[in-house]
């Protein structure tokens, strides 16, 4: 089963390259498929760029005159950490590699690139960015439910109990009194004994 393609309207890509005729070519590709692109010659421009236009993805040379491309994505990642990162190369060093990977770069790909496989690279990219975003907006909200619902029922707890233990203290000769306590600790899962001094306290007060 063929997955179905990113869509491209609205998504960003950053192409970080200082050699002009490369990335003016990526541009070129990418706006063609549908993405919005910024260009950057350097480490510095791609950070700036990367504040002002907040890209989801980003494809960047290893290799640049100051700060290299494995120099410049980690301090990517700590602007964005959902940021789809593809790393670009003309020599194909496979510790290089691992170390960009080991990073939190996406895919490592080798130039000349094919831009049949980079299209696909940064379509798998983006999916699993969106993937990743989605899987924590659940658990984030899995939690405010969770925590919801636990303050409700130890609300409704409280409650249940204030009641018992008014008609308990009301009752002052009923013989089944200590059943009753006994049953009220076991469905509340609070200490018998707790119980039982409250009730005392408030038939003391009554």
């Amino acid at each position: 089963m063929t997955p179905p393609k990113v869509t491209t309207g609205g998504t960003t890509v950053l192409v970080v390259d200082d050699e002009d005729g490369i990335r003016q070519a990526l541009t070129r590709f990418l706006t063609r498929l549908g993405y919005n692109v910024q260009a950057a010659a350097n480490a510095s421009e791609a950070l700036a760029k990367q504040a002002e236009h907040h890209p989801q993805a980003m494809l960047c040379d290893i290799r640049m005159p100051e700060t290299s491309g494995v120099e410049l994505l980690p301090k990517v990642l700590a602007q964005d950490a959902d940021l789809a990162v593809l790393m670009l190369t003309a020599i194909d060093e496979p510790r290089t590699a691992i170390e960009c990977l080991k990073l939190g770069a996406y895919d490592y790909l080798i130039k000349p690139v094919d831009l049949e496989e980079l299209e696909l690279s940064l379509q798998h990219a983006l999916r699993q960015r969106q993937l990743e975003v989605d899987r924590r907006e659940l658990e984030q909200w899995l939690a405010r439910e969770v925590a919801v619902r636990t303050r409700d029922l130890e609300e409704r707890t409280a409650a249940i109990e204030e009641v018992a233990l008014d008609a308990l203290a009301a009752a002052r000769d009923w013989a089944g009194t200590d059943a009753a306590l006994s049953r009220l600790a076991e469905e509340l899962g609070s200490p018998r004994e707790e119980l039982a001094e409250e009730l005392k306290r408030r038939r003391a007060g009554a």
